[in-house]
Formats: C-alpha cells, structure tokens, sequence
C-alpha cells in the first residue's frame, strides 16, 4: 500500500499546484457556464445587476435581440469597456477593481481574470489587435493636467502584449488627449479620436492625419470598423443641437474618408458596434424623456447598416444609468 499512497499524495500535491497557478487577480465571485460566443454575442457595460450595488457597473452579455442576458463580471468593482478577442474566447475590459481603472483579460465565461495594467492613472477602453496578441488602450498617465484646477490629465494611446509585456506609448502628446483607439481589420491602421477629430494613423502611431474635413458643428467621439474594412461608423457631439434634446448622433464614412452619411437623429446615439456581417450596427442610445433627461434611460438598439430598421433591444424600466459605455459584437 505504501507505493500507492506515495503516488497518491504526489497526485494531491500535483493538483493543488496547478490549482494555485490557475489564481485569478481581483474577485471573482461567479464563474458562469462555459457558452460559445454565437448564444451571446452582444456584451455592454451595464447597472442592471445591482446585486453589489445600484451604481455597480457590470459586464453583461446578451443575445442580439437583448434575451437571455448573463452578467460576466459579477464584482463589486465597475467593470466597463468590454472588447471581444478576434477568436471570440476572451474578453478585455477595464476595471477599478484595484483602486482605479486597469486593463484586465477574462475568458469568455467570466473565469480566468488576469490583470495586464497597474497604473496610479485610469487605464481604459481596450481593443484587440487583428491577431489577438495585442491590445491598445488609452491612459493619461504620461499626461500633464489638463487644467490647474483638475485631477484629469490628457491621455496617448499605448500598445501592450496580452500578456502584460511590453508597455508602448504610440503618440507620446502629454498635452492634447488622444482616445477611443481600435485597429483596423488588416491590422495596418489604427482609428482614434484627438482633440475631438476622427483620426487615422499606421499601426504604430505614425503618419496620424484627419479622415476627413472636421464639421466644425460637431465635435467628434467614438469610431468603429467595419468588418471588411471599408466603412467607419462613429458618433459625434452636435455642437448645434436643439434645445432641451440631447446631442450625440451616428455617421458612417468610407475608410478614404468620402461618402459621408448620417444615420441617426437627436436621440444621443452613441458607441456604435458592427456585427460580424456589416449588416447592423448596435449603439447605445439615450430616450431623452424629459428636460436634463439624458443618463436616466440608456439602452442599445440596433439599426441597419444604412442607418434604417432600428429596434430597441434591451429596456431599464428602473432608469438607472442602466448602460454605461462602448459595447462590442462578436461571431
């Protein structure tokens, strides 16, 4: 008996090591069931869980007509800005789970969070690379204060491995913000927004140039690829807005920076996300029900790529905060 209580107390003692390999960093309090991505493509940041708090904001993922929705995350912390890796297995996401926002990585399922960034300033809103070995995300921690009164500070653009190796900044300006990065589908080309202007740049920040004239009536935000790569949608501030309505619409523009089109009307839509088949568009779009009315109902709805055929998706009949940022499609 000797020989098989040795083998089995080094079998113990084999997987219990590997148990403490496997650590994650941060809470994680649920690990849902393992899904393919195709049950619950959709994944925003929303308040609708409020099992950790009202204002607690989670990851949820959901199927693309807004059912049966998951929450990932399920943290005492805000986890927001959630991006899916090209294979559809892994998630990004920024989180102040470690005292302010960092950069984290989590399996599909919620499981496995691994945390990439540890700066004393907000790291925030990650997109993979084409390839799924990189990430790009926005910090101001080489940033001055934007003004002497403030604690924010302009942010660049940084490239780090998924691994958490080797930190990049690619636009060193610690003056003037850049944000909202994501590169293009051939990996060539990354889109960004800076000093509220769409900009293009190659792949490691050089050769950055506007994609096109700025309207000097808008004031430019988030930018998104098409799959193929041809077409960009983004939203932008109305500068001009009518009074008492909320302000933020949806265009789209070819990669060349012609055929520009609007999309959407006054109902602050925001944060535009492609489907796998550059047929759709989800957004984020606030109801604007009544006067400073704009936060109190933020839902998504999805609408056809030509802007037509919107349709509400999900709904807050609480109007909290109900869904805080960028959301993101997968196959």
């Amino acid at each position: 008996m000797q020989p098989v209580r040795a083998l089995l107390s080094t079998i113990a003692i084999v997987i219990l090591a590997g148990c403490h390999a496997a650590d994650t960093v941060g809470p994680v309090t649920l690990t849902p069931t393992v899904y393919p991505p195709a049950d619950r493509p959709i994944i925003f940041s929303s308040r609708r869980d409020s099992t950790f708090g009202q204002f607690n904001l989670e990851i949820i993922a959901a199927k693309s007509d807004g059912s049966d929705m998951l929450n990932l995350s399920r943290n005492a912390a805000n986890d927001t800005d959630p991006a899916w890796s090209p294979d559809g297995q892994y998630i990004a996401f920024a989180s102040d789970r470690g005292g302010g926002y960092d950069i984290y990585v989590m399996r599909k399922d919620g499981s496995n969070v691994r945390r990439l960034t540890s700066d004393p300033i907000d790291d925030r809103y990650p997109r993979w690379s084409p390839d799924g070995t990189k990430l790009i995300y926005q910090s101001g921690k080489d940033g001055v204060l934007t003004n002497p009164q403030s604690t924010l500070r302009f942010t660049d653009l940084y490239v780090i491995d998924v691994d958490g190796a080797h930190v990049t900044n690619i636009t060193n300006t610690p003056s003037v913000s850049e944000g909202w990065a994501s590169w293009s589908p051939d990996g060539k080309t990354i889109i960004y927004t800076k000093a509220s202007v769409i900009m293009l740049a190659s792949s490691d920040g050089s050769n950055p140039r506007p994609l096109h004239a700025p309207d000097p009536g808008f004031s430019d935000d988030v930018a998104a690829w098409s799959p193929d790569g041809s077409t960009i949608a983004y939203s932008t501030y109305n500068l001009n807005h009518p009074f008492a309505t909320d302000t933020y619409v949806i265009f789209s523009v070819k990669a060349d920076g012609t055929g520009l089109k609007r999309l959407t009307d006054y109902s602050s839509a925001r944060f535009p996300a492609w489907s796998p088949d550059g047929t759709k568009i989800v957004y984020n779009r606030d109801a604007v029900d009544e006067f400073w009315g704009r936060f109190l109902t933020q839902n998504l709805w999805i609408m056809n790529a030509d802007g037509t055929g919107n349709v509400q998706i999900t709904s807050d009949s609480g109007k909290r905060n109900e869904l805080g940022g960028p959301q993101a499609w997968t196959k």
